[in-house]
Order: C-alpha cells, then structure tokens, then sequence
C-alpha cells in the first residue's frame, strides 16, 4: 500500500504499565493524526507469549522476539566502545532495516543516572540513522546533564540534535534542552496517556479507599528510613478509618527487586503494625494496563511514586498525590494544576516521599469531601494535544504528508 509505513519503537519492557501505556498512547496519536496512512508497529520484546497476549487487541502492532546471544553481544561492544560505530538491535535487525521511522520513548531514560548516558538508546538513534530511517522520541524528561564530562556531554547533544523531533512532556525540559542548544527539533506535547485517554469524569465520590504506589527508586533515592516514614502515614490514615490497597505498577520478570515494585510494597507491609494490617491489601495478580485500571478505578483516591501510576489515576478521574523522587513529578503537577485540572486544582498534589505528611494526604481528602455535592466535572485532556503543532512539525521533516 502506498500510504503504508512500518514505525518501530525503541525497547520497552511491558512488565512496567508505564511504557505499555505510552506505546499505546504513541500509537492512538499517530493513528488519529495520520489517518490517511496504514501505519504498522513494531515492538521488540524477551517475553514473547506475554507481549503479545498484552498487546494482542492491537491488530497493527508485530511482535518480535530478543535473540538472547544479542545481549551478549552488546555487552562486548559496550565494554570494548564500539558500539558507537557498531551497535546492533537484539533482534533480527531485518525488522529494524523495514521501519519507515524509529520512535524512541524518552520517560526517565534521559534523566542522568549513575553519571553516564543511556547508551543504549544513543545505539537505536546511531543504527537508524545509518540506515537512513528518521527518529523521534515521544514522553521525554531531561535532566541532570551537568553531571557528564565535557566531551560525553558533546557526545549526548549531538545525539539529541539529529532527532527530527522531540517531543517533551513538560515545558521546564523544553528550556532545558534550550541552555544546550537543542531547540529546533523540540516541541512541548503531553504526555502519551493523554492520546490515549484525551478526557475524564472526575470523580465525586467520598473517600473510603486509598491505593497506595511504591518503587524501589524511593529506597535509592532517601533510603530505607522512607518506609518507616511511609508506614507511619498508611497507620495514621487506616487509623482514621481508611482502607489502603497497595497497587504495583512495575513488576521484574527475572524477579529483580530494584525494579519490582511489590517488592517495595511488601517491605512497607511488613513495617505496619498487626492491627493495621487488616485493613491493607496488596495487589499479587497479573498486571497488564487494563487490570491496573481496573484496580486504581476501585479505589477513590490515590498516593503513587511511579509517574505513570499517577497519570493513570488522574485520567480515570482520581485525587491523586504524587510522591516525587525526581522534579519530573513537579513539572506534571504544575501542568495539570494550570491546564486541564485548573478548576479542581486542589485534586492533585507532589511532594518528597521521605518529608509527605499525613496533614498533606488528609487535605487532599478534604478537598475531595468538599465536593461531594457537586456534579462530577468533565475534564478535557485534549486541548493541549489539540493545539500543539507537532502534526505541522512532522509533515514539515517530510516523515509524514499532510492528507
């Protein structure tokens, strides 16, 4: 078909809810925003049966399976540095050399961890674009790039530079990216879950339950003295009569508990008192999107520290306070509070893990409360997705042609 292309993302471990959501949030905007083309997805996955099961209501979407010596091969080319001339997908590269466009998914990739780039991703932009295949990466966060040496900083600009585009999900990455001249390709869209859920019914119900989310990257980021302190709050709200079910977002196939989320959870579990223990549960069954909805939709406010478990409670109507490890939870909150939630702009709130108060949970239920007499609100996500001018922006790198 002459309108059809082939778009291939970068890897994405759908064990983790956040980038299943933004793979589906990706492809619900490029859908609605092109639909005179046959667009067809790509996902390369270590976990094939899983995948695909997940995915398998996306008709337009090919699955295809990591060959394990890949891995190793990447390792070598890492650790010798060539990868940077000879960086190979860990996939049959066939189904890389097909693609009409790579999108890579930002997230927290490209805030700096450890002091090093996400090498990586630099590898997926650096073999596209030897094979002459356009890039664009979608849901970015940026920071943290004062901590690299002047010449891998280099190294990371010119990455960023041959990008067709940049889509970031907050404005404070967009002058970011500015201070280091990269502001040609870059352009502010929301993030990803919005395509997919562009509008809400923001709920009126009283509180009664509360979901709870936590990550390991909270024990890195303050410690374990944060779970103590999480604890004390879960046993001041179940002592105010609070129901508390403690939600994963992220789980580890290989069991890894620095990214297993319920392995968090049950820590904080273990720390509450016998009587309080009653009255929280903890989430153990499968964990796709829809059945982490589902979970978040029964409860009627929600704490969480992953991003996307938070997202995923606003779109689907909920009081939600983010617990923040990195300023990406601020610059959201911001956001929701001056755009699409600024008639309710007291239903979201953010703050350190290690410093939340009880007084800062019990004023967004107040705030909740207050409202119960009052029609459930209608909340547009779509006006900033409406208004941006990253179609026009696309058509104009010749990726895309206007229909």
């Amino acid at each position: 078909m002459h309108n059809q292309k082939t778009i291939i993302f970068s890897y994405q471990l759908l064990s983790n809810v956040g980038c299943e959501i933004i793979i589906r949030g990706t492809i619900a905007f490029l859908t609605r925003a092109f639909p005179h083309y046959d667009l067809r997805f790509v996902v390369s996955s270590y976990d094939l049966e899983r995948d695909r099961s997940i995915l398998a209501d996306l008709d337009n979407v090919e699955v295809v399976p990591m060959i394990g010596w890949k891995r190793y091969l990447r390792g070598v080319l890492v650790k010798t540095g060539l990868d940077r001339w000879f960086w190979t997908p860990r996939f049959a590269a066939r189904h890389f050399r097909k693609a009409d466009l790579l999108v890579s998914v930002g997230g927290d990739i490209y805030a700096i961890s450890g002091n090093d780039l996400p090498r990586d991703w630099l590898g997926w932009e650096r073999f596209a674009t030897r094979h002459n295949i356009p890039s664009i990466m979608f849901g970015a966060n940026m920071e943290k790039f004062e901590v690299l040496s002047p010449s891998v900083l280099a190294e990371l600009i010119e990455h960023l530079k041959r990008f067709r585009l940049i889509a970031v999900r907050d404005t404070v990455t967009l002058d970011y990216l500015a201070k280091y001249g990269v502001t040609d390709n870059t352009v502010f869209f929301p993030d990803p879950i919005f395509s997919l859920r562009p509008s809400c019914r923001f709920s009126t119900s009283p509180v009664r339950s509360i979901g709870l989310n936590m990550s390991p990257f909270l024990l890195r980021e303050y410690g374990p003295g944060v779970f103590k302190h999480m604890a004390k709050i879960v046993e001041g709200l179940v002592t105010r009569g609070y129901r508390l079910n403690l939600i994963p977002h992220v789980y580890a196939s290989d069991g890894n508990p620095k990214l297993q989320d319920s392995v968090s959870l049950r820590q904080l579990y273990d720390l509450l008192p016998l009587a309080v223990q009653p009255a929280v549960s903890l989430y153990e069954g499968p964990m796709s999107l829809s059945d982490m909805a589902r979970e978040i939709d029964a409860v009627d406010l929600f704490i969480g520290a992953r991003m996307h478990s938070c997202l995923n409670a606003v779109t689907l109507g909920k009081p939600t306070y983010f617990l923040a490890y990195s300023s990406k939870a601020q610059t959201m909150v911001l956001w929701l509070r001056q755009g699409p939630l600024a008639a309710l702009p007291d239903r979201v709130d953010c703050g350190p893990a290690d410093v939340i108060t009880l007084d800062a949970i019990l004023a967004l239920i107040d705030a909740q409360e207050l409202g119960l007499n009052t029609a459930p609100l209608d909340v547009d996500f779509g006006t900033g997705l409406d208004s941006s001018p990253i179609g026009q922006m696309l058509t104009q790198t010749a990726i895309f042609k206007a229909q």
